[in-house]
């Protein structure tokens, strides 16, 4: 248990933007990374948070997970310590709010987040564990070599080339990558490139070559079809870029700008590398990975359920007990309440599983970030809508097709699978009508969903761009190519 709470405040720490040493170093002085009670039960999960105080944060992670906050104590507890998950992202929440305001002082953050009561014996006891962390003391290292990166861009594969920076247990410095030179923050606005690429290893250790030049292009698609990503990375030095072939394991992407526009745009497990030159001068290694391979291709799953399970239990069951299990993502309120007559065995490929319980309730199957979706036309994200316009990133004109439109803006990570965006259809190019062609109008709410997406970039190039396929919400209710709710549009 005490990985996987760690696993995930390393998570939550990227995905919230807070400092990662404050987060482990307070975890596991609370709890040593466990999720339990204490203070008499008044305090839950892994970061000890009373929901008493803190309430909306864990609202916050409730709504992040689709769950429902519970109104008594007993109902939040029982939640709390069913759901890491929902108590580390609680918790890393509260830590960080409380780290800001202590404005970065471990002496100021101890009296807020502990009381200002805190015995000296306790609070020393915290700062050796926050320094442990804060002055790079986690265990367990690739070993690439230590030489000091060439300042040229241009070097050779041999041992001059450039070194990545070596993460230890994907203990990610809080500060920002890849600036573009010359740019500043001003404001938060579309403006200063901010991106991180790592490769891990099985063990959990990731590799950063962000200070390298690193070309991504990512495509999505709401469909069974899993999401692909294809990583160039330039001059890695001899040896580690052996060690990232033969060890490489899983890539992550995080990319946007300064600001609010920054965030995980793909992670996934890598399928094949590809050693190879551009110009006998500039060496480049490519990452072909792909988004939860090991489930769809290697989660086999066996076992068997009772009679009177929901199609909601055989999902359970499906994504928990496969050989290569995988978290849940957005699971359709509207699946059906029938239960099992008899009694139903599983013998077979996971994800052909899933697709036949997504098919027989008209929805789609899809994974995401290495989690499985079950979705239908109904279901998108509740009150989230991107208002996409030229000052918010959208560029040149979009262009209508036969469900919708195609846009292209700057890159921006806030465009999932599908999430909604709206466009001023005054913006969009309507679509010639060829002969014996049904003239479709746009939408009247101007609302779109995104059924692909293709985020495109390069860190000392010109490329930043995010590309979407779009179908018709109809008023954002559903697609304007369905006719009703019960036909499976996905099919």
């Amino acid at each position: 248990m005490a990985d996987n709470i760690k696993n995930l405040a390393v998570y939550e720490a990227q995905v919230q933007g807070v400092d990662l040493n404050i987060v482990l170093a307070t975890i596991e002085a609370e709890t040593n990374f466990t999720n339990k009670t204490g203070d008499n039960g008044n305090a839950l999960g892994p970061g000890q948070v009373w929901p008493k105080w803190h309430t909306d944060s864990f609202k916050y992670a409730a709504s992040r997970f689709n769950k429902t906050w519970p109104s008594t104590l007993q109902e939040q507890t029982r939640l709390v310590l069913s759901d890491d998950a929902l108590a580390t992202a609680a918790a890393v929440r509260v830590i960080g709010r409380n780290w800001k305001a202590a404005k970065g002082d471990f002496r100021q953050f101890s009296l807020i987040y502990v009381g200002p009561k805190i015995p000296d014996r306790d609070y020393e006891r915290r700062l050796k564990i926050y320094q442990k962390y804060a002055g790079g003391g986690a265990g367990g290292s690739w070993s690439p070599s230590t030489s000091a990166p060439s300042s040229s861009t241009s070097g050779g594969n041999g041992s001059g080339g450039q070194s990545a920076n070596l993460i230890n247990d994907i203990t990610l410095p809080s500060t920002n990558y890849g600036i573009v030179a010359n740019s500043q923050k001003v404001g938060n606005v579309l403006y200063g490139r901010r991106y991180r690429v790592l490769v891990s290893n099985g063990k959990g250790t990731a590799l950063d070559v962000s200070d390298l030049r690193c070309v991504f292009d990512i495509r999505k698609t709401l469909t069974p079809q899993p999401n692909v990503s294809t990583v160039t990375i330039y001059n890695l030095n001899a040896e580690t870029e052996n060690q990232v072939i033969d060890e490489g394991d899983t890539v992550i992407v995080e990319a946007g700008f300064e600001g609010e526009q920054y965030g995980l745009i793909f992670q996934g497990d890598v399928v094949q590398p590809i050693r190879g030159s551009e110009d006998g001068v500039s060496y480049k290694l490519t990452l072909h990975s792909m988004d939860g391979d090991r489930f769809l291709n290697f989660g086999f799953v066996t076992g068997s359920v009772s009679k009177g399970q929901t199609a909601r239990n055989q999902i359970d069951l499906v994504t928990s007990q496969a050989r290569i299990p995988t978290q849940q993502g957005t699971i359709t309120e509207s699946l059906q309440s029938s239960k099992l007559t008899r009694g139903k065995v599983f013998f077979g490929m996971a994800k052909d599983y899933l697709r036949q319980l997504a098919q027989s309730n008209t929805a789609t199957f899809y994974l995401e970030d290495g989690k499985v979706n079950i979705i239908t036309a109904k279901d998108y994200p509740p009150n989230e809508i991107v208002d996409l316009a030229p000052e918010s990133g959208l560029i040149g004109t979009p262009v209508q097709t036969d469900f919708g439109v195609n846009f292209k803006c700057l890159l921006n990570p806030r465009l999932k699978i599908n999430s909604l965006v709206r466009i001023n259809n005054s913006q969009i190019q309507e679509q010639v009508v060829q002969f014996g062609q049904v003239r479709r109008g746009l939408d009247a709410e101007g609302i779109y969903r995104i059924i692909g997406l293709r985020h495109n970039g390069d860190n000392r190039g010109d490329t930043w761009y995010t590309e979407c396929e779009c179908v018709s919400q109809a008023g954002g209710v559903i697609p304007g190519m369905m006719a009703s709710t019960a036909v499976n549009m996905w099919r």
